[in-house]
């Protein structure tokens, strides 16, 4: 087992991603080469932002780690107690709150509860992907437990069918590809049969999904089945993937079928432009404890933010695994 890789991967597609989020697929195609972490971040997105730093994405990862770790009761209200301890260390480090965290910002700085964040998503169509962008870890847990505990992710902030889907595929698909050594070809149909009786929606969507081409190959009417509507509801000119939690998975699903090295993994989460940062930390994580690292450029893994950090709590981690074997 080597976490350590899964963690960096994690870290690094999330760091590279941070600095383009949202950008549009045609932008950034034409601006990308993968040659040095990059921000085109403006305005408040830009404030306290330093390229190669990592976002929510891979602290609320981190966060479920050491929930996991505590061995304490799996619940909803564990994680969040874990989320905001994550949160405040890291703010009293660095001297200022980390970029991202959407909705739970606000219960960060006590604008809202958590029951507020809760009802909110419960009640939106589209729940956002925080859940599936921070459940690689779940893939790792008993396999009696995976679903379980992969429901309570999405239930901590998103508690929605759609959300309780893409969190559970997502582990799912860490689980087939880094512990089952699966098929990529077959991940997609793997991680449905978890879904059934959860969102019919997400099955379907998958299905569809399951009998696209390549990526070198994708088509336009291809982009709205796996990024939905084009441009982005509300973002005017801007090609890409929105903070959907079901096209999140699908999108992620998509590429660990197809992708057959972690760089390649990276640069396709990459170039489907909207929501890359989440993308792209799902992708890269569950293909680097695959294929290694050492496709990406040295420049990735030297200057992503807090190397050592990541090492010591991919290595605790995998010491609580083996110890529960």
């Amino acid at each position: 087992m080597n976490f350590v890789n899964v963690l960096f991967g994690i870290a690094i597609g999330d760091a590279f991603g941070a600095g383009i989020e949202f950008q549009s697929r045609e932008w950034i195609r034409e601006h990308i080469d993968f040659t040095e972490y990059i921000t085109a971040r403006k305005g408040k997105y830009a404030e306290n932002y330093i390229v190669g730093n990592y976002t929510d994405d891979t602290e609320m990862t981190i966060g479920i780690i050491k929930a996991l770790r505590s061995q304490k009761v799996f619940t909803p209200d564990l994680l969040v107690q874990f989320w905001i301890q994550e949160y405040e260390s890291d703010k009293e480090r660095k001297g200022y709150g980390r970029q991202g965290h959407g909705a739970m910002k606000k219960v960060y700085t006590g604008e809202k509860t958590i029951e507020e964040i809760r009802s909110s998503q419960q009640e939106n169509q589209s729940p956002g992907n925080a859940p599936p962008m921070r459940a690689i870890p779940l893939g790792y847990v008993q396999e009696e437990l995976i679903d379980t505990y992969a429901i309570i992710n999405a239930d901590a902030t998103h508690p929605h069918p759609k959300a309780r889907a893409a969190s559970i595929i997502v582990a799912r698909a860490a689980q087939y590809l880094l512990l089952h050594d699966g098929n990529p070809q077959k991940i997609i149909s793997y991680c449905k049969q978890f879904i059934r009786n959860i969102d019919c929606e997400t099955e379907k969507l998958l299905d569809v999904i399951d009998t696209l081409p390549a990526p070198e190959k994708l088509k336009k009417e291809d982009y709205k089945i796996l990024c939905g509507p084009q441009p982005i509801v509300n973002m005017p000119g801007i090609n890409g993937l929105p903070s959907d939690a079901m096209l999140t998975g699908g999108c992620a699903l998509y590429i660990l079928k197809h992708a057959r090295s972690t760089m390649e993994a990276l640069r396709v989460s990459i170039y489907m432009g909207g929501d890359v940062d989440s993308l792209a930390s799902i992708c890269t994580g569950i293909a680097a404890g695959r294929y290694g690292i050492e496709t990406l450029p040295p420049f990735m893994i030297e200057k992503v933010e807090g190397k050592e950090y990541l090492a010591m709590i991919a290595h605790e981690f995998e010491h609580f695994l083996s110890s529960q074997l």
